[in-house]
């Protein structure tokens, strides 16, 4: 079905510019030298963010194993949890400050905030000092990165959105790729240790998160004269809430608040579980970088199908079959079983990660893409918080049954909120939404 029957997608394509703004072609004119300089910025941005969280699971290992042998597995993963929540929980305020300043200022002090505390982790032998830098300061200093960093690609691509967020998100994948490798084998090394593994990894990141706040430059906006000066309406309040109070905002937002309570546990938990069941270090280690290589890809060709057949369509689809892989992981007995169950759910759960924002902006106006980005990420938050920490409780009283199921059955459950989120837009079977 043609996309321009679709008469209840909200995408802001077929809507015409709002006065004083200047909406880029939505063909060929997207890629620009100014678009594309801040598509980069953005990616490195999540590559330094997002990316480096994808390898908590190989924090995760190396905490329970060696650094707090007596902490459980529940109470190391709220380390995790807590940056999740704060990240997702703070895109709230960041998303509607990009919509009103733009990304410049977050870019640099999200940047400054994530170098200091990677060197704060780096002195860190308690459990309570990892909470402290690891959870909240990095999880501070991410949110000032991944929403502004969505949102500003989300101005930018209006035909191609879904691709050009999903390359965004595949900056975090690449990251989850590399992240885990560096992270594993330098902290291996007695002459390096986890000190100097961690300040390694900021001075990584330092280079990248300069560059990406250099360039990564808001859209250039046209001054309104004469007659289009006199005409322009007044100005919306400076914290206008009204986009998420439409239907299918609200249910898009149930649909992912149920998703991330088990999205994220196949990453967290991939790791501990060969390990327990035989396999070798170095092939455990190395399923971390198996989910991410695979959501590389599934962050970018989901996209490129979603832009000509439906985002919401497309996302759908993505957490069922993300939820029906997560049922099958204690199936997992052999070494080609774990590398194509990593392998599977990497790519479906990349999907996810890139159309979730695609879908925020779908409902959204020009002018309110950094707040509906942000309200959807915030709404996962609590859910987020919550399925690390409930997870490792489950594997410590019950094993990794009780887990999958846990996982699968919330995948599941978010798909079909998602689907009615889609049949309030446009209830036509084959529509494209």
């Amino acid at each position: 079905m043609d996309e321009s029957k679709n008469t209840n997608n909200l995408d802001p394509v077929s809507e015409p510019s709002e006065k004083g703004d200047e909406v880029p072609s939505p063909v060929a004119g997207e890629f620009t030298t100014r678009a594309t300089l801040a598509l980069i910025g953005a990616t490195g941005a999540t590559f330094c963010t997002v990316g480096f969280q994808n390898a908590f699971g190989v924090f995760q290992t190396y905490y329970s194993e060696v650094l707090m042998p007596d902490e459980s597995e529940s109470s190391i993963g709220w380390i995790g949890a807590i940056n999740i929540f704060i990240l997702f929980s703070g895109s709230l305020v960041t998303g509607r400050i990009l919509d009103l300043f733009g990304p410049t200022a977050m870019f640099w002090l999200g940047s400054l905030i994530n170098i200091f505390s990677m060197m704060m982790i780096s002195l860190c032998r308690k459990y309570w000092e990892l909470i402290l830098a690891q959870g909240v300061l990095l999880g501070v200093g991410n949110a000032f990165l991944v929403c502004p960093a969505l949102a500003l690609v989300g101005q930018y691509f209006m035909k191609r959105r879904a691709v050009a967020i999903g390359v965004t998100i595949a900056g975090s994948s690449l990251g989850g790729v590399v992240w885990p490798i560096v992270v594993h084998e330098l902290i291996q090394k007695p002459n390096i240790g986890f000190p100097w593994t961690i300040r390694i990894s900021g001075f990584i990141m330092l280079p990248i998160l300069a560059v990406s706040s250099i360039i990564a430059r808001p859209p250039l906006v046209s001054k309104p004269t004469g007659d289009q000066a006199q005409k322009q309406s007044p100005p919306s309040p400076a914290w206008d809430w009204a986009i998420i109070n439409k239907k299918e905002m609200l249910l898009t937002a149930f649909g992912f608040f149920f998703t991330y309570f088990g999205m994220f546990t196949p990453f967290f938990f991939v790791t501990s579980y060969a390990i327990q069941h035989g396999f070798s270090s170095n092939l455990a280690f190395y399923t971390i970088s198996m989910i991410n290589g695979a959501s590389l890809f599934g962050r970018i060709l989901p996209g490129m199908v979603a832009d000509r057949y439906g985002k919401f369509n497309l996302c759908v689809l993505m957490i069922a079959l993300s939820g029906i892989i997560a049922l099958c992981w204690t199936t997992v007995t052999s070494v080609a079983g774990l590398v194509i169950f990593s392998l599977a759910y990497g790519f479906c759960s990349g999907g996810i990660l890139s159309l979730q924002p695609a879908c925020a902006a779908q409902v959204a106006t020009p002018k309110t893409i950094g707040t509906a980005i942000g309200f959807i990420l915030a709404s996962a938050s609590l859910s987020a918080l919550a399925g690390t920490p409930v997870s490792g409780a489950l594997i410590d009283r019950y094993g990794y049954l009780s887990v999958s199921i846990y996982s699968g059955v919330s995948l599941l459950a978010g798909s079909s909120v998602l689907a009615m989120a889609r049949l309030a837009q446009n209830r036509k079977l084959f529509a494209v939404v």
